[in-house]
């Protein structure tokens, strides 16, 4: 089992514009994951937006220049970075991603989306096309990538991308390219996956629900002849009692504050039925299930390591306080 988290690159986890309960600056997100790195988490994922889903006023990090800095001032744990095509051009992004992979000794991974809120694109002058013409460009767009990590004199032309004898040096450490992980859960995105990733990130849902996905995923991929690991989001509410951590729940959900506006509506991730009304966090929050004590958390996470996921990705609010927390009370029973 790996554990991971998600640095507040937006200021917190449960969407809220609150300046209060925001805080986006690198110095938190740095002192957080030096916190994670010394508690012994795995991997971190710096989720990718130019603008804050909440609104353009509401302060954003930026993933790669924080993933960047990150590999500076850390020593083990993976640095997992969203990049979303389109907003960066490819052979950029794989010379940045070279570079940082060097930076950090080989600890550089990339989580390809497909990018669900057409605004960003809209605002920046960038061209946001149909939901599976985006899963489309993703595909080329990770191909020139892997190409420019493995090969020199790289040629690619496609209907979104067009590279001529391209060279990037030095290339990465990790051979044979680093880690590339992706979700995404309609047909576009699960082929997508099945196609071009190491790792499939599942968005946090009920148990029963995850058996099917998995199954589906492992079929597309063996029809390609690979295979995919897979990874989890999910929001951790741990506290000593069951009360105690359904109270938190009802506590974070009222602070809540903030639509997000102009999202795809083809977006399958947010149309899951089966998500409970109370929720906090994205890519499924508290519908992973991690709402409860210690043992109750360390058992449904076992659970769910059963059905052959390996790496967790889990958001808390505050950060600093709830990742120590989860450490020291949780951690030890997933070691043992």
């Amino acid at each position: 089992m790996r554990i991971g988290f998600w640095p507040p690159v937006y200021g917190n986890w449960i969407m809220s514009d609150d300046p209060a309960l925001c805080d986006a600056s690198f110095a938190y997100t740095c002192a957080a994951a030096q916190l994670a790195e010394r508690l012994g988490f795995d991997t971190l994922l710096l989720a990718e937006h130019f603008i804050n889903p909440l609104g353009a006023s509401v302060d954003q990090l930026d993933a790669w220049s924080t993933a960047a800095a990150l590999a500076a001032v850390t020593d083990r744990i993976e640095i997992l970075a969203a990049v979303k095509p389109g907003l960066r051009a490819p052979g950029v992004v794989a010379k940045m991603a070279a570079n940082i992979d060097r930076i950090s000794g080989g600890r550089f991974a990339v989580n390809l989306v497909s990018a669900w809120w057409p605004p960003e694109y809209e605002m920046l002058g960038a061209q946001a096309l149909t939901h599976d013409g985006r899963y489309a460009r993703a595909h080329e767009y990770i191909s020139i990538i892997k190409g420019l990590w493995t090969q020199d004199d790289f040629s690619f032309k496609g209907a979104y991308y067009e590279v001529r004898n391209a060279t990037i040096a030095p290339k990465p450490i990790q051979r044979p390219h680093p880690t590339i992980y992706a979700g995404g859960e309609s047909e576009a995105g699960r082929d997508l996956a099945a196609s071009v990733a190491d790792v499939y990130l599942l968005n946090g849902r009920p148990l029963e629900e995850l058996a099917p996905i998995i199954a589906d995923l492992d079929r597309r991929a063996a029809e390609r002849g690979r295979r995919l690991r897979y990874g989890i989001a999910g929001f951790v509410i741990c506290r000593p009692t069951e009360a105690a951590a359904q109270a938190e729940l009802e506590r974070l959900a009222g602070l809540k504050r903030g639509k997000v506006i102009g999202g795809d509506p083809a977006t399958v991730m947010h149309k899951n039925s089966s998500a409970p009304a109370l929720r906090v966090g994205i890519n499924g929050g508290t519908a992973a299930g991690l709402v409860g004590t210690p043992a109750q958390i360390a058992q449904h996470m076992r659970r769910i390591e059963e059905l052959g996921v390996e790496t967790f990705l889990l958001q808390f609010h505050p950060t600093l306080e709830e990742l120590e927390l989860f450490g020291e009370e949780v951690m030890p029973l997933l070691r043992s």
